[in-house]
This record gives structure tokens, sequence and C-alpha cells, in this order.
């Protein structure tokens, strides 16, 4: 909030800069404005500036009262929005405008009267209701005046944040008490007077002379103060907000602010020397960056701060969603309604996913919302909670195991989601509750998504629609027209299409011709008889990132990926054909992998092609004091570096590892010391650094062999005494290899994938170093 001493202060500033006021060289005359009229100066500025007009007859007629929609469109006018951005304002706003402003005046203010709505001069409502009432022909009172000035010169945000303020007026009684922080605003500025009673006369008419006066010293107020009127959906440049978490001075001078943000974490940036700070909306210096105020920063298309827009400490709201629609959010807070803006400046949250506006679905039935309003009321941050998320795609797969469904979608950009379905959802087939069944494979759907639990809410498939998906592999031409040859992902079948030439095509997003179409591109095409109508294309490699959350061996390894926003991919990698797989920048092998590691899948025509994999680093150490054997997984009690004890639950799923060898769970015993990986209170990797060995005997079947750069190794797939199956290295290097009849065999043509092998030899650590291995079949 701005201190009434620095209201006193500009106040002092502004009335030495109205002092220094000339006139233009050359103003407009009006034949009822001699040069001895008190405002003749203001009119001949104003007029001449293009903002007050006078009458066609050539009078200006500055007695004439002013009426309501003369006001508001002088102050339009006062918010200084450039001529070019006027026009399209008006051009998105003429419907509006039509429909509210009588027929009468829509030809000469349906213009200016749509900018003072997007200014925030007023609100759609508010000039509704003065249409409606017939008042916008009528007179106005000097103190609504004043509040649509204050609004037009954007300090309406500092007007309501006032708390205490003196008014001297001897009828100062008679203002409104509403809009007693407008009059006192404009009068400390030096742009409103009282009567030469020592009255505001708050109830009495302005004359045109009188605003025009007004209007004035507002403009020149707003130059000396540096106003400038932003308007969110008229901007393009980048910015980005927080609230300052600290302000220091690096060696050249410039003032590096660091800022936190609840929904995109903490982040710093250098403000140059250059740079225009704004505290409520008003040009100030680098001493008004304080922690704790809100701050938005405007950058150019370098990247660099131009602008820093401080506006106050954020206030937190947190409630249920009662409507969201044309980004107008209520919110129901503590049983009270409160009504909020989303736009361009607005952070957004939608489960994990953080963006603009663009990520929020209007539809999705939100429940809940965190919002981060500041103190001019702008809505600089919402997180939204609870609902749906829509998924549109192609139905990959529909499988039930156990009584379980999962429905796969292959997305337009050939990434495959899957989706648990839940009992007793609701499942539309061309908008008819139906089934889910196989015979779907290939049909277009969308699915409604849990944001809570990632799994499909409701389903609706379309089976009428044509829809064709995979990668173009040749380019064609039948008489005039353009023809592609796509293989179609489901068939497997090269099949051929004319494209349309009103074909509505994009290619990541961005329009194409039908003369820009590529062979390699991945597609998603619906078909009309013969004819392809729309083309949404995309690379034919996509990259998905994320956490390997589990593996499942076996001669179909399936891998799983959780991303960022929890959304979940799987992918089945055959054994015998795997793809590229790179782990810390060097090449690697499947059985290297680990859950927990961060991974780059990329993915060309729907297959995986490369799989580039980091471990994470270990964030915590000890010596395991206890294990105890669960049905799923072992309950494991950990000493810890720092003395104290902590007891993880840990699933079949998560890698057990020791140097490069991979292992069990239930290879661990008391007395091994590890580095585990993990996430709050969950196990997401354990790399055993100390052990020592046991002799024991190994089954298993061989899943993989491994004989280049001097490593010789098996991965076996192994099952225990309580039916658990993992995955166990056995190192061959000094091995007796040999089949069931006591042949010599050799590790590279004497095995393969689904071999079943008994293996003699001892444990160190998580890999079994064999002595003999014998081939079973």
């Amino acid at each position: 909030m701005m201190k009434l001493k620095r209201l006193g202060a500009l106040a002092t500033t502004l009335a030495l800069t109205l002092s220094m006021t000339a006139l233009p060289a050359a103003a407009i005359e009006f034949t009822d404005v001699p040069s001895t009229y008190w405002g003749y100066s203001d009119i001949s500025k104003m007029s001449n500036q293009g903002y007050a007009k006078g009458y066609e007859d050539g009078t200006f007629k500055p007695e004439g009262k002013m009426t309501a929609a003369e006001t508001l469109l002088f102050c339009a006018r006062a918010t200084g929005v450039e001529s070019s951005t006027q026009t399209k304002i008006a051009q998105a706003r003429a419907e509006q405008m039509e429909e509210i402003l009588p027929e009468s005046m829509v030809s000469w203010a349906a213009k200016e009267m749509a900018v003072a709505v997007e200014a925030g001069v007023l609100t759609v409502p508010e000039l509704e209701a003065l249409s409606e009432a017939g008042a916008l022909a009528k007179t106005i009172t000097r103190e609504n005046i004043c509040m649509y000035l204050v609004r037009a010169m954007q300090l309406e945000p500092l007007a309501k944040s006032l708390t205490t303020y003196s008014l001297t007026y001897k009828d100062k009684s008679d203002i409104s008490a509403a809009l007693q922080p407008y009059v006192y605003v404009l009068t400390n500025f030096g742009i409103v007077k009282g009567t030469d009673t020592g009255d505001f006369d708050p109830k009495g008419a302005v004359t045109r002379a009188q605003m025009t006066t007004m209007l004035s010293r507002a403009l020149d107020f707003m130059k000396t103060s540096g106003i400038v009127t932003e308007l969110p959906e008229y901007t393009t440049y980048d910015w980005q907000g927080g609230t300052i978490a600290a302000v220091t001075s690096s060696a050249d001078g410039a003032i590096i602010l660091t800022l936190s943000s609840d929904i995109s974490g903490n982040r710093s940036y250098s403000l140059p020397s250059t740079v225009k700070i704004y505290e409520d909306n008003m040009l100030t210096t680098s001493t008004a960056l304080k922690t704790g105020q809100y701050v938005r920063l405007n950058l150019t298309s370098g990247g660099a701060v131009r602008e820093a827009r401080l506006s106050g400490a954020l206030t937190t709201y947190n409630g249920s969603v009662s409507s969201l629609a044309d980004g107008q959010l209520s919110l129901l807070v503590n049983g009270a309604a409160r009504n909020l803006t989303i736009d361009r400046f607005t952070e957004v949250m939608v489960g994990k996913t953080v963006g603009d506006r663009s990520i929020i679905d209007e539809d999705a039935g939100y429940t809940s919302a965190v919002c981060y309003v500041d103190e001019m009321g702008h809505l600089a941050g919402v997180k939204f909670a609870g609902g749906t998320q829509l998924v549109s795609g192609l139905v990959e797969s529909v499988t039930t195991v156990g009584g379980t469904t999962t429905l796969g979608v292959t997305q337009f950009n050939g990434v495959v989601y899957r989706y648990s379905v839940p009992t007793g959802i609701a499942v539309t087939v061309n908008g008819v509750l139906g089934s889910l069944t196989t015979g779907n494979v290939g049909d277009y759907v969308q699915v409604r998504v849990s944001n809570d639990t990632a799994e499909a809410a409701s389903i609706a498939v379309d089976t009428v629609s044509n829809y064709i998906q995979g990668p173009i592999k040749r380019l064609g031409t039948v008489g005039t027209a353009r023809s592609v040859y796509i293989v179609d992902q489901f068939t497997g079948k090269e099949v051929s299409y004319n494209v349309s030439q009103s074909a509505v095509i994009t290619y990541n997003g961005d329009v194409k011709t039908v003369s820009q179409i590529e062979s390699g591109w991945y597609v998603t095409v619906l078909v009309s008889g013969n004819m392809i109508t729309q083309m949404e294309a995309y690379s034919g490699s996509v990259t998905v990132e994320g956490t390997l959350t589990s593996i499942t061996y076996g001669t179909t390894t399936v891998i799983q990926i959780t991303q960022a926003d929890d959304s979940v991919v799987t992918y089945s990698l055959d054994i015998t054909d795997l793809p590229t797989i790179n782990r810390s920048n060097k090449t690697s092998s499947i059985d290297q992998l680990r859950t927990g590691d961060s991974v780059v899948v990329t993915i060309r025509y729907n297959e995986v092609e490369k799989i580039d994999a980091t471990p994470q680093t270990a964030n915590l150490n000890g010596t395991i004091n206890k294990i105890t054997m669960e049905t799923n997984g072992v309950t494991m009690e950990v000493k810890l570096t720092d003395g104290t004890t902590a007891t993880y639950s840990v699933s079949e799923g998560v890698s057990v590892t020791q140097g490069s060898a991979s292992s069990n769970i239930y290879s661990l015993k008391p007395g091994y010391t590890v580095g585990l990986v993990t996430n709050g209170d969950q196990v997401i990797s354990i790399e055993i650094t100390a052990t020592s060995s046991s002799a024991t005997e190994l089954k298993g079947t061989v899943l993989l062999t491994n004989s280049s750069g001097g490593t010789r190794t098996m991965t076996v797939q192994v099952t225990d005494s309580l039916g658990n199956t993992n995955l166990v290295t056995v190192d061959v290097k000094n091995a007796s290899l040999m089949s069931l009849s006591g042949s010599s065999l050799s590790l590279s043509s004497g095995f393969t994938a689904g071999d079943v092998i008994t293996a003699y030899g001892s444990y160190d650590g998580a890999a079994f170093v064999a002595t003999i291995v014998i081939k079973q079949n």
C-alpha cells in the first residue's frame, strides 16, 4: 500500500509540473470559448491533443452538464490506449456494445465505451445497469466522476488500499462513504478542487469545461508519474511473477531478485539499471523492491527484464469452486463468494501441471482452488484440485486382468497412455450408453481422467468417424489431388487417401497447407469417403520424460514412466529386439535400468527407439538392522548414519543393486550397508554398498546374455520360495558352461532368452558369481 506521505510528495511534484505546462502551438478555437474564458487553456490543450471534442457547429458548450456517457468517453481517452489497440478492442466487443448500449449511442459511443470497459473504468454489469436505467444520457454527479476518473488513471487499487485519509471539505459528510477514497486521491493529487465556499458539492453536476480541466490535470499527473495503462489481453511479451524472497546487488551494480512461488518454485533474475519499476502503477525506484511483495517482471524478446511491477503482498484464499466460465472464477470461501478474473498474467496449476490459463479445462469440474490475490485485486496465481482432464486419441488396447480393465489411448502425437477403468463409470458409444471392448481398438475416444486418482472417470467412444493413425511413408498425386500413403499402426497395412484442398492440417500445432505435407510425419487423419478432411501431424520422433517407476522383466519387458504431472505411460519392449539404452551418458542394457532413474524415452512411430537414463543419488545411508518378509515385499529397519532408526515397507518392484549388478529385495540381509533413494517415506531404489558372500544354488530363466567389453553375464529371472519373480545378474566370467548332457557351451551361442538354467556359486552382494552353469533344456 502506498503511504500517505508518498501521496503528499507526489502531489507536490504534480503542482510543480502543472505550473510549467505550456499551451500547444496551434490550439483549436471554439466560437463559444473566448480566450478570456477561465477554462480556455485546458479546453484548447485537450482539444488540440484529441482528448476533448467540440460539436459540428463549431461550439464546445463549456457550461453544458456532463452526462454519464460523455464522462465515460472522456475517461476512456484518459487511459491513453493506443488507437490501433482501441480498434482491436472495439472489434472484440462490438456485439457486446450493441447489446448493451441504446441504439442511438452505438455509432458514436461504442468504440470508446468498449475501451472504458476493457481498461477497467467500469465493469460490464455496471454499464448494463446504467443503460437499463436510462442513466447514460443523464447528468452524473461529481463524486461518481471521481470514481471513474481514478479507475481510468489506473489508481483504483491505491484508493481501495487506503485505510486512513482526511478530507477537509466542509460537506465531506455528504460524500458517499464508498466514494470518499476516490475523492481523496484526486484531491490529494490536485486533480479536483472544492468550491469557493470550501465545499465539494458531491451530488452536484460537472460542466464540460470543468471535466476538461480535470482531464488535463489527470493526464499531466499520469505523465509525471509514469502511469501507462496495461491491458493483459492486448500484450504479448513474456513475463514471470513471484513474491520477492531476497534482494541483492551484483558486482556490476545490477539488482538480483529471488522470487518465490507456491506454483512454480524459486527463480532469480537480474534487473539492469535501465529497468522501470512501478508501484501502485506509478514509477518508483529500486528502494521499493522489498521482500514479501509480489512482483511481475515483464521481459524483452531476449529474456531481459524491462519492467518490474509491484502489487503488494499476496493474500491466499482457499475454497470450493462455485463456477468457472469465460475466465471468471467464483470461489466460495468460508461461506462467502469471491469472484476473480483469470487473465494472461495469472499463473496456473492443475494437479501437478504448471502453465498459464491455456491449461484450464472449464468443463473439468474442479472441486476446489487455492487463489493468490495481490493488493491490487489481481489474481496472481491459482491452483485447481479435483475434477478431471480431457484426454483424446484412438483406442490402442482394452485389457482386463483380474477384474481390472485398462484402457490404452494413443494420443495424436503417438504417445500411449493407460488408464484404469473403474467398474460402473459411464461409457458411451456414439452417444448411447454402452461398453468398452477390444473391438473398439482404433476407434476415436475421449476420456475424462480424474485429477485425483488418474483413473478414467468417463469414456466416450466414436465408432462412426473413420480415423487412421500412423506414419506417412510416401506422397503421391491422383490427377491434381495430393495423396498420402499411411502405414496404419493398428493393422500394419499401407493405406492411401486423397487430401481435400479444404482439409484442416496442423503440424506440431501450426497450420499447414496441403502442399506442405511431408513424408515421415506421424499423423492422425479423419477420413470421409476416400478423402482426408482433417490431419493432425507431429514429428516422427517424440520424447517422454519422467521417472522410471516400474520394470516388469520377461520376454516382453514392460517399463512404466511416471511424468511430472503424475500421468503414467507404459511401454512393452521385446527382450530380443531392445532399443538403444544409455545410462549416465554411457551405452548400457535393460538390466542396468533402475526404478527411480530419471529417463527420457524417444518414441519413433509409436515404438521405443531409445532410452536415456540418469540414476538418482542416494539421499539416505545406513545399515540394515532387521528384515521381515511380507506377502508383497519386505519391511526393513535401517540404522541411518545420523544415528536414528527408520523403518520402510519396500515393495517387490524396487530396484536393488550393487555396483552394476541387479538383484531383488529378498537378497537383502541384516548387516548390509545400503544407500536409499527415497521420496518421503517411499523407497524408490536401494544400492548395496557392503555385504558378505554366501554359497547357494540358483535356478531361473535366461532373459539376456552379455559378453561385450570383457563382461560375461546372464540376466536371469528367478522365482523364489514365496513365489516372487525377480531379476538376478549372474556373473559367468569364470564359470563352466555346459548342457544337461555335460557338453561345453559358449555364452554367446549356447544360451538364448527363455533357456532354463541351474547355476552353482555364491552371492557377492546383489550379483550371483557362478562357478558352474547348466542349461536344463
